[in-house]
């Protein structure tokens, strides 16, 4: 290898490095949320207790950069067991180690991961090799994992919460949209690349990119608002059959929906919501989330429209008619003025009110905030090929899963992609997951 070649690789390293240090640092931040004990219990619904997932991002780590990379023994064979979410159930998730015990564990591991990339060979002809993929995959699992804790995390009683203290960053000030759900944009029929390009890291179900020919179609410019998403509520959506799929209609039965997760109706008749930090009246102009695919397909049927496919959503995101854009802005990276994301206000914003992140056909919203729903089963694109392990993506083409798409106001920058698949069954609720209509043409 020649100097610069070198010096390069130094670089490409050290890049890294930051990177790992910076994803860690993040993660510690959420379990400082809270106090140890009550991170100890599961936060509800069935879920293993939060603090599993802190030595279980560790145990994925040792798996790929200590055992199949270097061929070395797993640092620790209980945590190997306990924190793989295959060998052990979520109910038998208990008597876990401690928060100190845990980091000891991390710290071990990352040791041995620095020791890796110090001789990686980023020139392998390994695809699991080749460019550091399999250092972004750890690093990307981490992230991903940062927003399922923030998923978690909002479960726990804002009592058991405090802020961090840290300046918040001041929302942007909201674009003027009128009548939102009606305010629809033509998305021209035509073929557009959809998936992943070869250039940057993406997750195998994002591939082979491909041409995919959409018949045109309107799309709402925004996602639905509470405000909307109340009128549903008044007008007897949770209770008309005639919204509901018979599944939607037992999934609603058995588990009493009646509104999103966390509303509740206060004393004057209106609707107050649990945030992360505290309970406060629903912003009418932010989107709803924390809904299941059944509610917002009812939600759609109540409107006289319904969900967009995937491809339909990813074309009006990402498609500027001649190029597939990484974001739905363009490839420059997210920022503070360009959408809402990886926890910088700890809850939504109003919808519109990012101009410079629209999409190139007029959408707005499309990166960040909330996650939308689609109505296309996860599954495998034309080609598919399970890598570097199918129980990422192969094991959950299953035809209850549904792709979400866009990101939410707690996704990492790396994972607000265009062309991410996020997926989750169909009656999942604690997701920052709202809902954008679309309507034939």
């Amino acid at each position: 290898m020649t100097g610069p070649q070198r010096i390069k690789m130094n670089e490409q390293a050290e890049q890294i490095a930051l990177m790992l240090t910076d994803a860690r640092a993040a993660t510690l931040r959420l379990f400082d949320l809270a106090a140890e004990r009550d991170l100890r219990e599961s936060p509800g619904f069935g879920y293993r207790p939060v603090i599993w997932h802190l030595a279980h991002i560790g145990v994925f780590e040792s798996y790929w950069l200590l055992q199949k990379v270097q061929g070395l023994p797993a640092p620790d064979s209980d945590y190997e067991r306990v924190f793989d979410p295959i060998k052990t159930p979520r109910e038998e998730s208990k008597n876990l180690p401690t928060r100190r015990e845990m980091e000891t564990y991390l710290r071990r591991v990352r040791e041995g991961a620095l020791e890796c990339l110090e001789r990686f060979d980023f020139d392998s002809d390994d695809p699991l090799l080749g460019g550091g993929y399999v250092f972004r995959l750890v690093l990307e699992h981490e992230r991903q994992h940062q927003e399922t804790l923030a998923y978690l995390f909002r479960l726990l009683d804002p009592s058991k919460k405090t802020r961090p203290d840290t300046t918040e960053t001041e929302a942007p000030r909201v674009a003027a949209v009128s009548t939102p759900a009606r305010d629809v944009i033509l998305v021209p029929g035509g073929a557009f690349e959809m998936g992943a390009t070869r250039d940057s890291f993406a997750y195998d179900n994002e591939r082979p990119a491909r041409a995919v020919n959409v018949p045109a179609f309107r799309i709402a410019r925004v996602p639905v608002t509470n405000e909307e998403y109340a009128r549903f509520i008044a007008e007897g959506g949770y209770e008309r059959r005639e919204f509901w799929t018979e599944e939607g209609w037992q999934w609603k039965e058995k588990e009493g929906w009646a509104c999103p997760l966390y509303w509740r109706r206060d004393g004057a008749g209106g609707w107050v919501e649990r945030r992360m930090f505290e309970e406060g009246t629903i912003g009418p102009d932010h989107p709803v989330e924390c809904v299941s695919w059944y509610e917002a397909e009812a939600y759609a049927r109540f409107a006289g429209k319904r969900l967009p496919t995937e491809a339909e959503w990813e074309k009006a995101a990402s498609w500027d008619g001649a190029r597939k854009r990484r974001y739905a802005w363009g490839d420059d990276e997210p920022t503070d003025a360009l959408c809402n994301f990886d926890l910088r206000r700890w809850g939504t914003t109003p919808v519109g009110g990012f101009d410079a992140g629209a999409s190139s056909c007029g959408c707005l919203d499309m990166s960040g905030n909330v996650w939308e729903w689609t109505s296309t089963p996860f599954g495998g694109f034309p080609g598919f090929e399970p890598f570097p392990y199918p129980e990422y993506s192969e094991v959950w083409f299953d035809g209850d899963h549904r792709v979400l798409k866009g990101g939410s106001w707690a996704t990492h920058a790396s994972v607000l992609r265009t062309s991410f698949r996020n997926f989750f069954r169909r009656h999942f609720r604690i997701a920052f997951a709202g809902i954008r209509l679309v309507e034939d043409i």
